[in-house]
């Protein structure tokens, strides 16, 4: 703590106590007890800590602001998430400011740390593949901006989230290739470290064991670029037993795998079906158009705006308790199964 502003976790580390029972009890929460209250505060005090710094001046001037974190914005699913957040800021009489992270951890905290200087009202991000340090977000919640977290979250901070169901969504794409009759349903999963991906993958693994399939694991392969996805399905292609169906679990995995499979020469889904999760003008430019789950990125971007807006509404010096809300992604048909 040396050198650094005192913050919620460092207190709830010295007592045991989670980030959010620290909040509500300097609050006077009534869920806390007079016992907790009172330790918090003694130590709150003895480490001279000073909450809300940067939500106070939010308190007496109102910037009418919204920043949005992005990894990038050139991928298919976060322009979508854009059109619906630029909707309701609009309808709020906001305006939005976007940044990118370009998918960097020191970008990312710099990106906050602008926001926090333009006195945002409310922050809403998709954390970068390289983040496992969330202490820039936790610093932020703590100085009392509302946070909400969509598609790439953070688990066990103090604010809310919005996300697809992707486990549902990976099983209902592995079960509708297995109830076409395929048996060896490879995947190209993202990064394991992010919770979308651990998600879907366990979605596959659930259509499996439901099927009573064996999980082979070379057939589960990970790739975060296209390139990747294109390398390896490749690998996966030239198998002695390649599979017969590809599950992708994002538009750019996508692409890499049906690179691989037009070099092959093979036909969908004569010789191999393909499924994924693909934005709807992504999947209409193949031919045939894929089969796919729709991550609504538009739902989402709205849906997590107006979460965010319900909490500037209120008393953001209160910790009301998060929410993780999650939105269904429809099965659109094409003729890639």
């Amino acid at each position: 703590m040396a050198g650094n502003p005192v913050t919620l976790q460092d207190i709830a580390d010295l007592l045991g106590l989670s980030r959010a029972t620290v909040s509500r009890a300097l609050k006077d929460h009534p869920d806390i007890s007079d016992n907790t209250k009172e330790s918090v505060k003694k130590v709150a005090e003895s480490l001279n800590y000073r909450p809300n710094l940067v939500a106070s001046s939010l308190r007496h001037k109102k910037s009418k602001v919204i920043g949005l974190i992005v990894p990038q914005i050139s991928y298919y699913f976060f322009p979508s998430v854009i059109h619906g957040i630029e909707k309701v800021v609009h309808k709020f009489g906001y305006n939005l400011l976007i940044l990118q992270s370009n998918e960097e951890y020191e970008r990312e905290k710099e990106n906050l740390e602008l926001l926090i200087s333009n006195n945002v009202e409310g922050i809403l991000a998709s954390v970068a593949r390289t983040t496992t340090n969330f202490n820039h977000f936790s610093r932020v919640i703590d100085y009392g901006v509302p946070i909400v977290f969509f598609d790439r979250v953070v688990k066990n901070l103090d604010a809310d989230v919005v996300l697809l169901d992707d486990i549902s969504g990976a099983y209902n794409s592995v079960k509708t290739l297995l109830e076409a009759g395929r048996r060896k349903i490879a995947i190209c999963t993202g990064n394991l470290n992010l919770l979308i991906s651990q998600n879907r993958l366990k979605g596959y693994k659930t259509a499996l064991q439901e099927f009573g399939l064996p999980l082979h694991h070379e057939y589960i392969v990970s790739c975060e670029w296209p390139e990747e996805a294109e390398h390896e399905t490749t690998e996966l292609l030239n198998m002695t037993n390649p599979p017969d169906a590809i599950f992708a679990i994002s538009d750019l995995t996508m692409s890499g795998v049906m690179k691989a499979i037009h070099r092959k020469g093979l036909k969908i889904p004569d010789d191999i079906s393909v499924i994924g999760f693909c934005e709807d003008s992504f999947r209409t430019i193949y031919n045939p158009p894929l089969t796919a789950i729709n991550p609504m990125g538009f739902e989402i971007g709205q849906k997590a705006c107006e979460v965010l807006f319900e909490r500037i509404g209120k008393n953001q010096f209160v910790r009301l308790d998060p929410r993780v809300i999650y939105l269904d992604g429809p099965l659109m048909e094409g003729g890639s199964v």
